[in-house]
């Protein structure tokens, strides 16, 4: 019984998938020939062949006459109201597939065929939208390319011009500027050849070294860094160059200008499963809620930035913490999942 069905149902797809091969006015017209005409038709004959050519056959053939005319004018009505708005929807189509999305259906009418053009004239709309954004993001990534190359600068120039004034600097047995030169020259080496989103906690310590190295010219004296790396966190993964901006606010925010030597420490720990990150110092500090030292808390620039750049890669759980006292210092606090691999990122990311 089951095959049969099966059969059945194989057997009816294929006659409608042959119907629709046929034209809709053909169809219509096979439609009324079997559903009207045929049947009046044979009714007639049959009545002929009881009464001959008598008074009731006559009339019966008036009535079979109007009952024919009245189904034809139906079909009729039915195929235009249908081809009609098929014919336009087509042609409306077609200039769409030309390159015109300046075009609409418009239809009107309150049937599924209005339905079907309304969805296509808001995918049209929305196509076109989506192709004017397009647009705009492709003239203004030109634009950016094109001040990017205005503006860039030879890497191995600068390199190899820094490395000439290293050298100058150790032939006139400059050594605090000979070292200046060479952590500058290795902090834009990881800056601009390393385009790498995450680089390991080693050498993101390894460029806050060379960081405060460069710092310590300016500021000589007045500031000295310690630092905490368990070696089993230093192959952990994070994002490159989040600790720079919050070594720049302790330098430049909260160092003394009376020869006090303020002290920085730079610590990493594990945290449940993930890692905690401080940059704490115990320079000036500031008030939190001034409106004036706001932007040296976390709605400051540099800071702003990282705490962003966090909630980019990952969940509102993680980001940045700023503690600040008038004289008692600064402590900044990052939470970062432990990521040990690319594939955690992207594990972490989507889930």
């Amino acid at each position: 019984m089951l095959p049969f069905f099966k059969k059945s149902l194989v057997s009816k797809e294929f006659a409608l998938l042959r119907i629709r091969n046929i034209k809709i006015r053909y169809r219509l017209i096979l439609s009324y020939f079997f559903s009207t005409l045929l049947p009046l038709t044979v009714v007639y004959l049959y009545f002929f062949f009881l009464y001959g050519n008598s008074a009731p056959a006559g009339r019966l053939l008036l009535i079979f006459i109007m009952l024919m005319c009245v189904p034809m004018v139906m079909t009729a009505c039915t195929y235009l109201s249908i081809s009609h708005p098929i014919r336009h929807m087509v042609r409306t189509c077609q200039a769409i597939s030309d390159g015109n999305l300046d075009v609409r259906i418009q239809d009107s009418s309150n049937d599924e065929l209005a339905f079907l053009s309304d969805n296509i004239d808001g995918m049209v709309t929305e196509i076109q939208l989506l192709l004017e954004q397009r647009q705009e993001s492709e003239a203004k990534k030109r634009e950016l390319e094109l001040k990017m190359l205005q503006y860039q600068i030879n890497p191995h120039f600068l390199f190899n011009t820094l490395n000439t004034l290293r050298l100058v600097a150790q032939m006139n047995q400059d050594k605090v500027v000979a070292e200046g030169i060479c952590s500058l020259s290795e902090l834009l080496k990881n800056t601009l050849i390393n385009q790498q989103e995450f680089i390991t906690i080693r050498e993101e310590i390894c460029n806050l070294k060379h960081y405060f190295s460069i710092q310590a010219i300016r500021y000589a004296g007045s500031f000295h860094v310690n630092y905490d790396i368990p070696e089993e966190l230093s192959s952990f993964l994070l994002p490159k160059l989040i600790l720079q901006p919050l070594a720049e606010n302790s330098v430049l925010h909260g160092t003394y200008n009376d020869g006090n030597i303020m002290e920085i420490y730079v610590s990493c720990r594990f945290q449940d499963k993930d890692i905690l990150l401080e940059v704490r110092d115990e320079g000036k500090g500031f008030d939190l809620n001034a409106p004036k030292t706001a932007s040296k808390g976390l709605g400051g620039i540099g800071n702003r930035n990282v705490n962003d750049r966090i909630h980019l890669y990952f969940s509102q759980g993680y980001g940045l913490q700023v503690d600040s006292r008038p004289g008692m210092g600064t402590c900044c606090r990052i939470l970062l999942p432990a990521i040990s691999s690319s594939q955690d990122i992207h594990h972490i990311q989507t889930h």
